[in-house]
């Protein structure tokens, strides 16, 4: 029995080792750029851009005074009537041309028929991400996730002094503006796509068929 036990102990001794050293060689790895691999510009903005359209975003640009009527343009293009959008948009809903107008300012389940038959959605994207192509949307109850994922059209508004280079930098933007994090952080890489097995591309099957998005 005694045999058993030391040869337990060495056992035990030999795996508490090899855990130290591996704890001891995991601290010595040296800090990665998590974009150092991508291809990257120093032009942030003209990236973003550039990766957008790849991602199927329709790139536009407005000026903040002139937004309601870059809208407009969009919507009249497609010929939609029904416009969802958030309580804190920061644009003048009265000059938004559409014929039923909703705030999703409620529970879902009291705005269900609305948030799944409007047509377009305006959301605020709070940065873009220039290594990847795609926006970072906070989603609370201000500005609700369904928005962008319901509608066929979503138009996301991006400012254009807020772009970062890499989604680390964005997600710790994000994390240093909240105390307590929003209940959803989505990276919208585009309309909705995905293929079937014989690779045809469908879009709009999980998320809006149309994204444009609108630099100002």
């Amino acid at each position: 029995m005694s045999r058993i036990n030391e040869i337990s102990s060495k056992s035990k001794e030999a795996i508490l080792n090899k855990i130290q050293n591996t704890q001891l060689s995991v601290e010595k790895i040296p800090t990665i750029d998590p974009v150092e691999h991508i291809k990257t510009s120093d032009d942030m903005l003209f990236e973003l851009k550039e990766k957008m359209s790849a991602n199927k975003y329709i790139v536009e640009e407005s000026t903040l005074e002139k937004l309601e009527e870059k809208i407009n343009q969009i919507v009249a293009s497609y010929g939609y009537k029904s416009f969802i959008y958030p309580s804190d948009l920061s644009i003048d809903i009265d000059k938004i041309d559409a014929e039923k107008k909703t705030c999703f300012n409620q529970e879902i389940e009291k705005l269900r028929k609305e948030v799944f038959h409007s047509d377009f959605s305006v959301i605020q994207a709070r940065v873009g991400v220039s290594s990847h192509g795609v926006a970072l949307v906070v989603s609370d109850k201000n500005q609700p996730r369904m928005l962008s994922l319901a509608p066929m059209l979503c138009i996301v508004l991006l400012k254009k002094e807020n772009i970062v280079k890499s989604l680390s930098e964005a997600l710790n933007l994000v994390k240093n503006e909240n105390e307590i994090l929003p209940s959803n952080i989505l990276f919208i890489a585009g309309p909705s796509r995905t293929a079937d097995i014989e690779l045809i591309t469908v879009f709009g099957v999980h998320g809006s068929q149309k994204v444009h998005i609108i630099f100002y």
